[in-house]
């Protein structure tokens, strides 16, 4: 899909995108004018899943399935959505156009497709009172394809980041996706929607690429959290914890619910290596993990034997890298803007002085 050109003159890294995966398509609702949408995250067969949810303020719909003591094996995608617990309500669109298609579990005659989802904390940008429904949930899914668009759009249309002070010095995040081939034709895959009270950081070189606004870059909220104690009470998003990371990892190689959790879990520890600090009390992150076993000759569920840590290692990368994608693609919005706005502000500022 191409992307328009939101940063002219900026040459972004191509990092790839979830839907390299085979078997996975991404669709999206967006509504700009409200700050809100939603992402549909589908397998075109029915796909082994797992889930990690860190954090305690969660908004999820059918995780349960995904317990490994659970009677169900597969499902047929994943929902993201803003709107708070109002957002859920999106996945029951998307499970009406999957039944429509004819795809999900089939009991006799009828078609019950399996989608769980989970939502981000977006009402407070734009207006409260619009939030994403079920049939933007069927326009999500409806649109699904290979390539996906990022930055502010679907999930992502109403994420912020930094926003220990409240909105006034919080930067626009969005969607991010990526992916990391590891040869033999194995693909593992990440997209995630980035809406956390802290700052965001790349772990590589430990530098802080979006967070609280100040007149020369962002503050390292971690650093304000520990070192700064007579400011906590001014500190806003404490008060208003309106975060949450979600996301889901795919591959194409096979394996059982269990490994799917692990896989799942990688996800996590990406968000951790990435977000300073991730999982708070307000948060609610939460992966999925997906496995199609559309590889040519890993698709069984024990397939990945031998290969776990390196699987891991590959979902670690490719979400690290999603979430740099979901800060660099981003454009402002609701008065907020993104980090590269922010950046070329102060640049603009200097260049002026």
């Amino acid at each position: 899909m191409t992307q328009p050109d939101r940063h002219p003159g900026l040459t972004l890294p191509d990092r790839g995108q979830i839907t390299d995966v085979p078997g996975v398509t991404v669709g999206h609702y967006t509504d700009l004018e409200y700050a809100t949408g939603c992402t549909a995250v589908l397998v075109d067969e029915p796909a082994v899943g797992g889930v990690d949810i860190r954090g305690t303020s969660t908004g999820t719909r059918e995780t349960q399935l995904l317990d490994p003591l659970a009677r169900i094996e597969h499902i047929h995608g994943i929902m993201l959505s803003g709107g708070s617990t109002f957002g859920l309500e999106a996945a029951t669109g998307a499970v009406r156009y999957l039944e429509e298609q004819g795809r999900g579990l089939k009991i006799g005659r009828m078609t019950i497709p399996l989608v769980p989802s989970a939502i981000i904390f977006d009402l407070d940008l734009a207006s409260h009172l619009v939030r994403p429904n079920a049939d933007n949930g069927y326009a999500a899914a409806e649109v699904a394809s290979k390539g996906t668009a990022t930055g502010t759009v679907g999930a992502g249309a109403g994420a912020t980041v930094g926003k220990l002070h409240g909105k006034q010095l919080s930067i626009k995040s969005g969607l991010g996706t990526a992916s990391v081939r590891l040869g033999d034709d194995i693909v593992v895959g990440a997209l995630v929607v980035m809406n956390a009270i802290g700052s965001v950081v790349d772990p590589d070189t430990g530098t802080v690429v979006a967070g609280p606004r100040t007149n020369d870059g962002f503050e390292n909220t971690l650093d304000v959290l520990v070192d700064d104690p007579p400011r906590m009470r001014d500190l806003m998003g404490l008060r208003n914890s309106s975060n949450t990371v979600i996301g889901v990892m795919a591959t194409n190689v096979g394996m059982d619910k269990k490994a799917a959790i692990r896989f799942a879990a990688a996800g996590q520890d990406a968000i951790a290596m990435s977000v300073r600090p991730a999982h708070m009390a307000g948060d609610g992150d939460t992966v999925f993990a997906l496995a199609t076993g559309k590889h040519p000759k890993l698709s069984g569920e024990d397939a990945i034997a031998g290969i776990e840590d390196r699987l891991r290692a590959a979902a670690m990368r490719a979400m690290v890298s999603a979430i740099q994608s979901s800060i660099e693609n981003s454009t402002g919005l609701a008065g907020v803007p993104s980090a590269t706005e922010h950046l070329a502000e102060i640049s603009a500022g200097a260049t002026n002085d």
